[in-house]
């Protein structure tokens, strides 16, 4: 039953940069290989292995052409690790049910 006091468990949190990594180092090449066979820059790859930039619908794409891995499981991943990174940082600032705006539903309504 839907309930907000219900907590929403936790599986994981990788980015898609844990995969690209894992593979990498499975084929053992290097971020300027990876480069140069997805046609982007070292900093490109090397950003994106850190976690300061996500790929986008291109590169995932290529990435999927080169490394055989799912881009769509690849821009799931990158948009499931920013959601969990911005949950963190809104649990931080504002309490989650004691927002004013929270919606209640008020008994005198009826369907």
């Amino acid at each position: 039953m839907l309930h907000r006091d219900n907590k929403i468990r936790q599986y994981h949190t990788s980015s898609a940069a844990d995969l690209i990594k894992e593979t990498m180092e499975f084929y053992r090449i290097t971020q300027t290989d990876l480069a140069d066979r997805l046609g982007v820059s070292k900093k490109n790859i090397s950003d994106i292995l850190n976690r300061k930039r996500f790929i986008n619908e291109v590169l995932a794409l290529r990435i999927e052409t080169v490394m055989g891995i799912s881009s769509q499981l690849l821009l799931n991943l990158d948009v499931n690790f920013k959601l969990h990174l911005a949950k963190k940082t809104s649990e931080n600032s504002v309490p989650q049910n004691k927002s004013d705006k929270f919606l209640k539903r008020y008994d005198w309504v009826t369907a």
